[in-house]
């Protein structure tokens, strides 16, 4: 399968596809979950990482999104299937509503950084720093984590991974699935 990893801020560092491999000897050196997503995500190109983001997101509970929340995660949606700047900003007034402290807030907050643009729309154009989509997205997987069921515990990351590791693989892709 076709790695998708390369375009992030570390993304040589996974360019041999053996990321599952990689991740169990992080986790056998007793490497913290939350570091193996961190790094996942900055090996993501900026649109597999918002495409984690926004599957954590709406699979956060195992019930499904808040439906306050989903217009966030549908924002960031949007700009996956047209990354258009314009969806950029839209994702990121979404973000702005919903909070950054949610799954969903952090993935428009992906989607925004992932475009062309930081500064406002009226002035010129200030690319995002590239490590920042990924930031994100971390943000997106350790929150969509602490809401899993407590009966899950520590294994509340590993159906999260899971996706993030698919996605890597591409396995599960945005360009094969229907957003929104």
């Amino acid at each position: 399968a076709t790695v998708l990893v390369g375009a992030g801020a570390g993304g040589d560092m996974l360019a041999d596809g053996h990321l599952e491999g990689w991740a169990a000897s992080l986790r056998d050196r007793g490497v913290a979950v939350e570091v193996v997503a961190g790094v996942l995500a900055q090996a993501l190109t900026r649109q597999a990482a918002v495409w984690w983001a926004c599957r954590v997101a709406r699979c956060e509970t195992g019930g499904g999104i808040a439906e306050a929340e989903l217009p966030a995660v549908e924002s960031a949606e949007a700009w996956l299937r047209s990354p258009e700047q314009w969806r950029a900003y839209a994702a990121n007034s979404s973000a702005e509503s919903v909070g950054l402290g949610t799954p969903s807030g952090c993935a428009a907050l992906a989607a925004f950084l992932a475009g062309d643009s930081i500064a406002p729309s009226h002035l010129d154009a200030l690319a995002p720093q590239p490590h920042l989509v990924g930031m994100a997205a971390a943000a997106a997987v350790e929150l969509a984590a602490t809401r899993r069921p407590l009966d899950e515990g520590a294994d509340a990351w590993g159906p999260l991974l899971a996706i993030g590791f698919a996605i890597a693989t591409g396995d599960d892709s945005w360009q094969e699935s229907p957003v929104g």
